[in-house]
């Protein structure tokens, strides 16, 4: 296996996710014309659903007029007149089997410096995608001062991005400079590149290699199962990574006195949620190359977080009605019938009305695991389609399947953890709290629910 591993070609995922659109604007003002290098990087999923509709040069020079007038540029407040000047596209080995493609446009424009002459630029071509834009601007023959970009690429035109980059890429779709003559020196920007976590890094590893073996050109039974191993696996991670709400779900489990099928019923839910939810995006991906799937995803987080707010809402509703002094009636019952008297039956009162508010959420458990399995993973939809492209349409979905069951494991996992922590807790000094913890599980499942929602939303924005 590791041999047949060895000779696996590598192709790794797009670094800016896989539907991610990229942007690069280079920009070099000589003393009569400025040139504009314009660069498209389309990940897999949007080289999947916008394939060329005629040969490469035609869909190029096509692409790059609608580039050319989605451009924006000012000298001394007058507009500038770009012209195309070359165009050229190209398919490259993505991940799964799936391909990137790469769309370069040279245009240029007419302009005098014979004088210090302000500039503004900005680049609206697809400007409703995610991915990373970046500017840069330098002079030949002129000098450029009080540059809000800097002079090179820190991606090598988007075919080098940094490695630190991927939690929040350049996004740069304006440009202002003054243009005077010169040396061709002068201030530019300096390039930020942001940083990325160690888990999300390690990570992206670890898809990039499910990729590989999923798109590898002959599937044999050790590569099957070892794909089926790192779908899990990374099911796994992503159910205990933050803002999926996952984790919390555990936590409501564990705190609601529910016995361990309970939490067996809900991780299989999640399973069949989470690769149901991939099935049919991916089918809407491939069947209408209009849906955008990241702007898709984005709803379904807004959905998946109202869902579990209102969970939690209702949770803590039903705590604070079933709080100490509010479920009197059968404590006094007992109380009275027995001799014990008041404090016995206020004791035994509280004991049940918790039970009955554990008893009375399977309604809410089952909304919430469907709440927490309803965002596909981008990942997992990715494996999907590129197993679809390869005829390997079952095993596509059998690895959705074993993500969605690594999920359902941490799950599970982390809830009779909690469980046998919160037992332990109990029996110590936090006996006290006890009364009070079917409202401290529904506020934090209303607390997430809104970060899921927010987060989401903003996504969105």
């Amino acid at each position: 296996m590791i041999a047949a591993l060895a000779v696996a070609v590598t192709f790794a995922a797009h670094p800016l996710g896989n539907f991610s659109v990229n942007h690069y604007d280079g920009l070099t003002i000589h003393q009569d014309r400025i040139e504009h290098l314009a660069v498209v990087d389309l990940a897999e999923i949007p080289t999947l659903q916008r394939p060329p509709t005629g040969p490469p040069d035609v869909h190029a020079r096509r692409a790059c007029a609608e580039l050319r007038d989605a451009v924006r540029a000012d000298a001394g407040g007058r507009s500038l007149s770009w012209r195309v000047t070359g165009a050229s596209f190209v398919y490259r080995p993505g991940a799964a089997g799936l391909r990137t493609s790469r769309l370069t446009c040279r245009l240029t424009a007419p302009l005098r410096v014979d004088r210090p002459v302000a500039l503004t630029f900005a680049n609206a071509y697809r400007g409703d995608t995610v991915g990373w834009r970046e500017i840069t601007a330098k002079g030949q023959g002129v000098r450029l001062r009080d540059s809000t970009v800097p002079a090179g690429s820190v991606s090598g035109e988007l075919r080098d991005y940094p490695a630190d980059l991927l939690s929040s890429p350049l996004d740069v779709r304006a440009a202002r400079m003054t243009a005077e003559p010169g040396d061709g020196g002068g201030f530019a920007a300096p390039a930020v590149v942001p940083g990325v976590d160690v888990v999300t890094r390690y990570t992206g590893l670890l898809a990039d290699r499910l990729n590989t073996l999923v798109g590898a050109d002959r599937l044999t039974v050790p590569l099957g199962l070892l794909a089926l191993l790192v779908s899990l696996v990374l099911g796994a991670v992503h159910a205990a990574m933050p803002g999926h709400g996952k984790t919390v779900m555990a936590a409501y489990l564990a705190g609601r006195e529910r016995r361990p099928r309970d939490a067996v019923a809900v991780a299989a839910t999640v399973t069949v949620t989470h690769t149901a939810g991939v099935l049919v995006l991916g089918v809407l991906v491939t069947a209408a190359g209009a849906i955008a799937g990241d702007v898709v995803l984005g709803w379904l987080g807004v959905v998946s977080g109202l869902l579990i707010t209102t969970i939690g809402a209702a949770l803590l509703r039903s705590a604070r009605h079933d709080r100490p002094g509010h479920d009197h009636g059968h404590g006094h019952g007992h109380g009275h019938g027995h001799g014990h008297g008041h404090g016995h039956g206020d004791g035994h009162g509280h004991g049940h009305g918790h039970d009955r508010v554990g008893r009375s959420g399977g309604g809410g458990v089952v909304a919430l695991a469907v709440a927490g399995g309803l965002v596909p993973s981008p990942s997992a939809l990715v494996v999907l389609l590129g197993a679809m492209a390869l005829g390997r349409t079952a095993f596509g979905v059998l690895t959705v399947a074993c993500y969605g069951l690594g999920m359902a494991a941490t799950l599970l996992v982390t809830a009779l953890t909690l469980r046998r922590l919160g037992g332990l807790a109990v029996a110590g000094r936090m006996r006290r709290l006890r009364p009070y913890s079917a409202a401290m599980t529904a506020a934090l499942v209303l607390l997430v629910g809104l970060g899921v929602t927010v987060r989401a939303v903003a996504a969105l924005v």
